[in-house]
């Protein structure tokens, strides 16, 4: 489908403004969005969980932004949203939020990324959101990746193609954009480009591992593509990140691999790119780069700053105008092939339908990693940490206490440990666990913060279940007397399964779709 738009006909201003997706910091768009959409043209937004109140909330402000955006620039709005599912989830809790995509590869049933898609994009345009920022399509070759663990579907390629290609499947069946990221791959990383600058080493060989996914997406019609903030020295000679670099953006990407679809940026307010190079700066160099779409997620008055910085960039020839027009164009089909869905009704929502098939798909990830006897007897005693806030990308949850509900549930004691327990106080927990006949104590990127790796251990030659609430990759370091569980995130959701779990009504049939060597000693 073409856009009935002209182009050639559109002001510098309304061209750039396309190419800006920007955000707002509350559940109303404020006055300052709203003077920058009606003066700079700025024509796409991401959305957050801080914008999210409610399914009905959420379906008036997209309304409300389409009806800014269309008198204001003549044109739809591209809205836009992290739902990945499992830990990565923006919206309110009266919306279906799926498994995360290692539990999903983890169900060792692809047909379950698709359904997991498919749910999530009809929940997502019922209620006005056309963009999902979702796949993660990154090979988590590096176990200690702090920013994309269980976001990725697995540590080898093959696993990665096999989920992701059915994800992007039910996503753009059901009406909303895919977008594979983080091209050219983050899974090899030890550092969070949220708050760092990381580089991946390797030469071109190397990286094929990472960007085989991406060549897959490609050829079965993904239709955007989100960059990362890193160095690749073996593709980019110069120190700039794949955002930054039109080595990797229009030559690998765009000429090399093929891709004629949409080109997000991540957030250009990360530090990867923030602190090292400038959010505005970054912006038109990612512009220049080939970049369609530069995301500045947070504080419009930059996307503002940034619409001027490109118009000069234009005006210096830094930027081809007809480049930018052709990507514009690029933009606007992609806007009408959007409009062209049906929106389904709000009460899709959270339907009865949707939780079955969401605790199916949950339930089905659960996965036993170490098979050793344990019964939930007697006087149990639950142990965990809180949902703390593990990187940028994820929200934590102080009310989340997995130790907290199940012994709410059982009527049974439970204790709150710290993020990273010292001796001092396992020895404490230790002392307070003396009358528990079993003990089941939860993890949260445990191989990340040890005292609680640590805390686990110290249970072994007891009844002890330790399960993963995040990251699985903490299992391989605890005893092998001790009988483990991989969960892959903690939602509403995954207490029910463990609640269904320990009180023996059904079997964890999950297969795990990583190893769990090489992490740091």
């Amino acid at each position: 489908m073409s856009t009935t738009v002209d182009v050639e006909r559109m002001s510098v201003r309304e061209l750039v403004g396309q190419h800006l997706v920007c955000g707002f910091p509350t559940p109303q768009i404020d006055d300052r969005f709203r003077e920058a959409i009606r003066t700079h043209k700025i024509a796409n937004v991401i959305l957050f969980a801080h914008n999210i109140e409610s399914k009905e909330q959420l379906a008036a402000l997209t309304a409300e932004i389409q009806a800014l955006v269309k008198e204001a620039c003549g044109t739809t709005a591209l809205i836009g949203i992290d739902q990945e599912g499992g830990m990565i989830t923006r919206l309110s809790p009266d919306c279906t939020n799926v498994p995360g995509a290692m539990a999903i590869a983890a169900s060792g049933t692809p047909q379950n990324a698709y359904s997991a898609g498919f749910l999530t994009a009809t929940e997502l345009r019922a209620m006005g959101v056309t963009v999902d920022f979702a796949p993660s399509v990154d090979v988590n070759s590096n176990p200690n990746n702090p920013v994309i663990g269980v976001r990725s579907y697995g540590d080898r390629a093959e696993t990665v193609i096999t989920y992701a290609s059915k994800m992007i499947e039910g996503l753009q069946q059901g009406g909303v954009m895919a977008t594979a990221k983080h091209f050219p791959g983050h899974g090899d990383t030890h550092l969070d480009s949220h708050v760092a600058l990381p580089t991946v080493a390797g030469d071109r060989a190397h990286l094929e591992e990472h960007l085989a996914p991406f060549r897959a997406a490609i050829a079965d019609g993904v239709q955007a593509v989100m960059s990362s903030h890193i160095l690749f020295p073996s593709l980019e000679k110069e120190a700039v990140p794949a955002t930054m670099s039109r080595a990797i953006i229009t030559g690998l990407l765009k000429e090399e691999l093929g891709f004629k679809g949409l080109v997000f940026s991540d957030c250009l307010e990360m530090d990867a790119i923030a602190r090292h190079f400038g959010t505005v700066e970054g912006c038109v160099a990612a512009i220049a780069a080939g970049v369609d779409l530069a995301c500045i997620s947070h504080h419009v008055e930059l996307g503002v700053e940034a619409v001027e910085a490109i118009e000069a960039a234009i005006e210096a020839g830094r930027i081809d105008l007809g480049e930018l027009r052709a990507s514009t164009a690029k933009i606007l089909d992609a806007k009408a092939m959007l409009s062209s869905f049906d929106r389904p009704p709000l009460s899709v929502v959270d339907s009865s339908e949707h939780r079955r098939e969401n605790l199916r798909l949950h339930q089905e990830t659960i996965t036993v990693v170490n098979d050793v006897p344990f019964t939930l007897s007697g006087q149990p005693l639950f142990i965990s940490p809180r949902l703390f806030r593990t990187t940028n990308t994820a929200k934590g949850s102080e009310e989340m206490a997995f130790s907290r509900i199940m012994g709410e549930r059982f009527g049974s004691p439970y204790i709150i440990c710290s993020d990273n327990p010292d001796g001092s106080e396992i020895d404490q927990i230790i002392d307070a666990s003396s009358d528990a006949t079993s003990v089941v104590i939860a993890t949260y990127n445990g191989h990340l913060n040890r005292g609680q790796i640590d805390l686990v251990n110290r249970f072994a030659g007891r009844a002890v279940l330790a399960l993963a609430l995040r990251n699985p990759y903490d299992l391989g370091l605890v005893d092998p007397r001790i009988r483990t569980v991989a969960c892959y995130s903690f939602s509403p959701a995954v207490a029910d399964v463990l609640e269904r779990l320990l009180k023996g009504e059904f079997t964890a049939e999950g297969v795990l779709p990583i190893g769990l060597g090489g992490l740091d000693a």
